[in-house]
């Protein structure tokens, strides 16, 4: 990191997408998080509409065996595995259909972003708060083993609905949250990086190895900002994250699993299975004169957009640094998703997936690209987002 520490203003080279609201289809590994009403081991393995929602859809947050959705009004609706409370209900009932998270909007409060790990939430409401639910791994093993959690309190019971992380009352209002297994992260207007819980694996990217309770400042990130970087994007999946800086530079730190991360230095030297600070995705095998404007990350590898239009692929235990994937020239990429053992990119001509993203039967090489019909997969060739980092993907549609 030592060549991230001089000073300069940067200009931001990603802009965060305004999606329009639609409808949304799941599918996936285990039906629990796909929001069906159908046996809860099923997986369902094609697309198929959740119609509870008509033509509403904002954002939408899976994890592994729950999902998060954001309406165009604000609203926060959850459904699948609620062992823990992670669904935000006050109960522990399981939901295989999306229902609304109450305490939202019996407060007044419009939820602007969310984030899941794998058994907690984190939401940033448009009181400028941060608040958390779920689990807080307390069981008697849990206790013994000094288990973290990432609710960002001393908490001795599961959290059934979501609470206001009180340490962060009165700091900076919000901008980004992110959240993997028993960790969360959250950026601020002042571009303050604060994390809390699971740090073994790097997970916090603070520099060092140990668990925190409580939300604490990231010192590196507090030394990236006075030298001019400020992070435009972030996301988390499992024990990772990615960072997107200005001037179209991207960190990782955390797990790199198979590669997921894209930071290692040398291909073949294994540096990269814990990073416990932010390290510089590595540049080598993109052109000289790129810089990356967007990414994508999944539970086992990655994607890396330039202002080249051109796109890279890092992790599947197939490449463990960013390596171009070969598209047609002419074609514009438009969105793009990375995600367990596969991924699929859009075009201003075709819609390419790999592996099994969307369709069970294609089992092929990571490289290797289908073209799939988007009017045949959702009635619709209006693709306003998808995505999905584990086994449960979505998309939404302006049918």
């Amino acid at each position: 990191m030592n060549y991230l520490t001089h000073s300069g203003v940067f200009k931001s080279l990603w802009t965060r997408p305004l999606y329009r609201a639609g409808n949304l289809y799941t599918w996936g590994v285990h039906s629990l998080g796909c929001g069906l009403n159908q046996d809860s081991q099923r997986d369902q393995l094609r697309p198929r509409r959740i119609d509870a929602f008509n033509g509403n859809v904002q954002k939408v947050y899976p994890s592994e065996y729950f999902t998060a959705v954001i309406t165009d009004n604000g609203d926060l609706y959850t459904f699948g595995n609620n062992k823990y409370g992670q669904l935000g209900l006050g109960n522990t009932q399981e939901h295989q259909t999306p229902q609304l998270v109450k305490y939202f909007r019996d407060k007044g409060l419009k939820v602007l972003d969310v984030a899941l790990g794998s058994n907690h939430g984190v939401a940033l409401a448009s009181d400028g708060n941060v608040y958390t639910w779920g689990s807080a791994n307390n069981t008697i093993i849990d206790q013994l083993l000094c288990k973290p959690n990432g609710l960002g309190d001393n908490y001795q019971n599961n959290l059934l609905q979501p609470q206001c992380v009180e340490k962060l009352v009165g700091t900076s209002k919000g901008k980004f949250v992110s959240a993997g297994i028993n960790y969360s992260i959250v950026v601020n207007e002042n571009n303050q990086v604060y994390v809390w819980g699971a740090g073994k694996r790097g997970e916090l990217g603070n520099g060092c190895r140990l668990n925190f309770r409580y939300p604490e400042l990231n010192p590196i990130f507090e030394q990236l900002t006075k030298s001019g970087y400020t992070i435009q994007k972030i996301k988390s999946c499992f024990a990772g994250t990615l960072a997107l800086l200005n001037d179209g530079l991207v960190v990782g730190w955390g797990r790199s699993y198979y590669g997921s991360l894209g930071v290692r230095q040398q291909e073949y030297v294994v540096t990269d299975l814990e990073n416990y600070q932010p390290t510089p995705v590595n540049m080598k095998y993109f052109q000289s004169n790129e810089k990356v404007v967007d990414f994508d990350l999944g539970y086992n590898l990655s994607l890396f957009l330039t202002d080249q239009n051109r796109i890279y692929l890092s992790g599947y235990d197939e490449t463990y640094v960013p390596r171009p994937i070969d598209l047609p020239q002419d074609e514009k990429i438009l969105k793009f998703s990375a995600s367990n053992n596969s991924f699929a990119i859009l075009t201003d001509k075709n819609f390419y997936t790999s592996n099994e993203y969307v369709i069970p039967q294609q089992k092929r090489n990571l490289g290797f690209l289908f073209k799939s019909q988007p009017k045949e997969l959702f009635e619709s060739t209006n693709i306003e987002q998808f995505g999905g980092g584990y086994r449960v993907r979505y998309a939404v549609v302006n049918n």
